[in-house]
């Protein structure tokens, strides 16, 4: 359950905040002052949710690119051909 969560924490967290304005529509005359702890909830759930997507971000920037490594390999090997060429000339 925890696993799921941090995968789609995001998700739930916007299909609550687009539930309260729906149960609203349904009981209209509920009082704002019953509405106002929900809000509060779904400010800080949305926080907590946008901080943790950020931790990803930041751990995702850190990782290596598979590219990266493509890169390198492209260089060496024309530095390799560099250096032929420069033998059979």
């Amino acid at each position: 359950m925890s696993a799921f969560v941090s995968r789609h924490g995001v998700r739930i967290y916007s299909l609550l905040a687009a539930l309260v304005p729906v149960l609203l529509g349904f009981w209209p005359n509920v009082d704002w002052e019953a509405v106002l702890p929900v809000a509060a909830v779904l400010l800080g759930a949305g926080e907590v949710a946008q901080r943790h997507e950020d931790a990803k971000t930041r751990a995702a920037l850190y990782e290596s690119s598979p590219w990266d490594e493509a890169a390198a390999r492209q260089e060496q090997l024309a530095a390799e051909e560099a250096s032929r060429l420069r033998k059979a000339f």
